[in-house]
């Protein structure tokens, strides 16, 4: 594929995606019951990038994907797009938009990840982030994206599942059950991530509460990654000043969209 490195390029670029389009046939009714099948299979088996991704755009919040791999990243979006639950924005970011952006842009935590992408990035990412963009029919890598509302109905039935766990370790706990809670917490471990992420808890309390328990925490946190006990992701956010962005439910935003470029 060929490299996108002038305004010509770009403008055959558009011309031959918008003319696979128009070629693709429509398919059959038994084609599309198939197709609607392997999607809701998908959907049922969405991981905790998946459901990062979609709190992220969600949120308005950069900050959340900063402890996932950046590639990592471009192919839980793919994903996302195929399967109908993120969208291309259709407007433009508004000013208040775009300032949230910038503000998040301005932490050291988006910084030293964006210069960390800089220092490795190598041929073959590049030809990844041509690709990725090519199968989502972006102009730009940060082409602002929005949850679609199927994509806001999956993760308001995971919330609500993670709500319902929640609220049965936070009951064994508060009754100082400490059998009940740690079977609790050995069974929903996998969850810990999203937790955190959909600002049930943070990292810090997770631990204090298996420590007043008599648990080890870092014995069952040692496998996830540290910067959600670094403030990437609790529930206050790293901006106290700032608040916590878009968590009024805007529209728009998410990973990629504050103009982060890896330089090619």
């Amino acid at each position: 594929m060929r490299r996108m490195g002038n305004d010509k390029d770009l403008e055959e670029y558009e011309k031959e995606y918008l003319e696979k389009l128009e070629k693709k046939k429509e398919p059959s009714e038994e084609e599309k019951l198939e197709k609607e099948k392997e999607f809701s299979k998908e959907i049922e088996n969405l991981n905790i990038v998946d459901y990062t991704l979609l709190e992220s755009e969600r949120r308005e919040n950069l900050l959340l994907c900063l402890h996932h791999g950046f590639v990592e990243i471009l192919d839980s979006t793919e994903k996302l797009f195929r399967l109908g639950l993120i969208k291309k924005l259709n407007r433009k970011l508004t000013f208040s938009e775009k300032e949230k952006l910038e503000r998040q842009k301005d932490t050291p935590q988006f910084k030293q990840y964006a210069a960390r992408i800089q220092r490795i990035m190598d041929s073959e990412t590049e030809q990844r982030i041509r690709e990725y963009q090519a199968n989502l029919g972006l102009r730009n890598l940060d082409d602002p994206m929005d949850v679609t509302e199927k994509g806001k109905q999956i993760l308001e039935k995971k919330r609500k599942e993670l709500e319902s766990v929640w609220k049965e370790m936070s009951s064994a706990y508060d009754s100082k059950n400490k059998q009940l809670f740690q079977k609790k917490i050995e069974s929903n471990i996998s969850y810990f991530p999203l937790f955190i992420i959909m600002g049930f808890v943070n990292g810090s309390m997770m631990a204090m509460m298996m420590g007043n328990m008599g648990m080890n925490s870092e014995m069952y946190m040692q496998d996830m990654n540290m910067a959600y006990n670094q403030g990437y992701t609790d529930a206050g956010g790293t901006l106290p000043a700032e608040g916590d962005f878009g968590d009024a439910g805007g529209e728009g935003g998410g990973f990629m969209d504050g103009g982060f470029q890896p330089g090619f």
